[in-house]
């Protein structure tokens, strides 16, 4: 497979000017008979003495470019169709206009289009603009609402060209970056951002989907939608809580809700260890694995500190060691071509480069993919100046019983070994936030002066104790899953979908290469209310044309495959119909 082309994003400067005049006279009157034709072969108006050009080039040539026009006394390149008065925005200082999105033949159906959008919005946004002004030719208008551009209602037509009014608000279009994550993080590998002033991203927190929240409404006034939305992007479990645990919190909510729970979670922490089998210091509870990893990594890595982590791999671990922290983070790839399983050679190579930490999750997200004990513990052995943090979130779904593939009695007996696991997906408990750290009793004594009180709800410790205690009905409940993987799988196979055996309760999809990206793929799918993760951004090894789906019931199941389905069939008419 090629390198793809290094794309670099900059500001115009006056050398710019003529090739973009050439390249407007090309595109809007010779292809697009917007303009009249003229003997110097240049377009330019008035507004090119406000305009601010961003420019995308390839080896050197410019392959695209996007006009801003900031607030200023000439007004926008729209006046001359619509009269301010019939605007549906305010004319002041915040406002401005992105025109002019053009790319060269050459370049067309590459992300050139994309990142010069992002560009704009990023530069406006970079400037204090609060709205975004455009016109856009109808061929082009999904692309635009897509990025969220609202049609205003007028058309024009100029030449053989007709225009739709668009507009949005700065802040909705930044909102709408969260559903592009994927997207942007490919296009963010590929670009040469030379825009100084203006950041690629803003800092934000780890994109970790949920997307359906937006469907079901997080202001929680319209719940009753969740029994009609299909939340496959997330991998909360399908099945409820164990039955003792639901009775036990309704027997005493209204208790739970206005206690206060125990400061140290110290009754969580006794079951836990019981049912372990590990002592009671080894164990550090929490309200999630990421309240863990927040607390833990950020006491013991440092900005000097070498890090090697798995490439794929749950972001959250390369956000908080590189953008939170800032240390040295090496990438151990893994291949497709060998089902992304970890090989031991290359993990052995990259120790012996002397790292501070190595972090794993197993089974791993996004794959699947799990590495047996037996075949991990010798490996942890052979390193003792190495520290290793083992996210086991997936472990009950290995092999159905848990102890005996975790590793929680190997890092608590242990110096440098840390287990964290949560216990939101195989208990049924994202929503009551209730995890665990397990290890050496001097690793965890230094992070609980760390940990807040009352870091876990009492509905959490509750409904942690009591699902501790109901092993039989989550055993059943994790071989049910087996089996709906399976089946799912299958399913997603009959597609003509590569889908990696995992082995939690989620697959790893890799979608032909005729097939549409995945990103949209999954927006096109929201539509039918099925939501889905494009986990592209989860590294460079996963390419645009991979989704991750969690595993549901038998019927949710058949239901997303259909809708799947239909989505590809309806995509693929649409191309066709395009292409004639």
């Amino acid at each position: 497979m090629p390198t793809p082309i290094t794309i670099a994003v900059s500001l115009a400067d006056e050398r710019d000017r003529a090739s973009i005049h050439a390249i407007r006279h090309q595109v809007y009157a010779t292809e697009l008979k917007q303009h009249p034709e003229n003997a110097t072969g240049l377009l330019l108006d008035k507004l090119d003495e406000v305009n601010v050009y961003l420019v995308a080039r390839c080896a050197g040539r410019i392959a695209g470019f996007v006009s801003i026009t900031p607030p200023n006394e000439h007004g926008y390149s729209l006046d001359k169709y619509f009269p301010y008065r019939d605007l549906p925005v305010i004319v002041d200082q915040r406002l401005y206009e992105v025109r002019l999105l053009t790319v060269t033949a050459r370049h067309r159906g590459t992300p050139i289009a994309l990142l010069l959008m992002y560009a704009a919005l990023r530069y406006v946004e970079a400037l204090g603009g609060r709205t975004i002004i455009a016109i856009g030719r109808l061929e082009v208008l999904p692309m635009y609402k897509r990025a969220g551009l609202e049609p205003l209602g007028r058309r024009v037509k100029s030449g053989e060209v007709t225009y739709e009014l668009m507009a949005a608000d700065v802040r909705d279009l930044v909102g709408r970056l969260s559903r592009f994550d994927a997207a942007v993080s490919r296009l963010e590998r590929r670009v040469d951002w030379q825009l100084s002033e203006v950041p690629f991203r803003r800092q934000t927190a780890c994109y970790h989907g949920g997307e359906f929240f937006n469907a079901i409404g997080d202001d929680f006034e319209t719940l009753e939608r969740k029994d009609v939305v299909i939340n496959a992007d997330v991998l909360d479990a399908w099945f409820d809580p164990a039955p003792s645990v639901v009775k036990k919190l309704a027997a005493h909510l209204a208790f739970a809700l206005r206690t206060s729970p125990p400061t140290g979670c110290d009754g969580m922490r006794r079951a836990i260890a019981r049912a372990r089998g590990v002592p009671a210091d080894s164990v550090l509870p929490g309200a999630g694995s990421s309240d863990l990893i927040f607390t833990g990594l950020r006491h013991w890595v440092t900005p000097r500190s070498r890090v090697l982590i798995l490439d794929p791999m749950y972001g959250e671990y390369a956000h908080v060691l590189e953008k939170v922290i800032g240390a040295r983070v090496d990438r151990l790839s893994l291949s497709r071509t060998r089902s992304y399983d970890l090989q031991f050679a290359d993990l052995s190579a990259h120790i012996r480069g002397g790292y501070d930490w190595v972090v794993l999750v197993n089974p791993n997200s996004p794959t699947g993919r799990h590495v047996a004990r037996q075949d991990l513990e010798p490996r942890l052995a052979k390193a003792p100046g190495t520290r290793w943090w083992i996210d086991e979130t997936y472990i009950d779904y290995a092999d159905c019983a848990g102890r005996e593939q975790s590793l929680e009695t190997y890092a608590a007996a242990s110096t440098n070994v840390v287990v964290c696991k949560s216990m939101s997906k195989a208990y049924a408990l994202s929503g009551a936030r209730a995890a665990y750290l397990c290890g050496p009793p001097s690793m965890v004594d230094e992070l609980r002066p760390l940990c807040p009180p009352w870091s876990a709800s009492l509905p959490g410790q509750i409904a942690a104790v009591e699902a501790l205690k109901a092993s039989d009905y989550y055993r059943a409940r994790w071989e049910e899953t087996g089996v709906l993987r399976a089946e799912l799988r299958e399913g997603l196979l009959g597609l003509g979908w590569d889908v990696v055996p995992g082995c939690a309760n989620f697959l790893l999809c890799h979608l032909p290469p005729a097939a549409p990206e995945a990103a949209a793929v999954a927006e096109r799918a929201r539509t039918r209310g099925l939501f889905v993760r494009d986990v592209a951004s989860m590294g460079a090894s996963l390419d645009a044309r991979t989704l991750r789906i969690a595993v549901k019931d038998r019927r949710t199941n058949q239901a997303m495959v259909e809708i799947l389905r239909i989505t590809l069939a309806e995509m693929a008419a649409e191309r066709a119909r395009s292409a004639a």
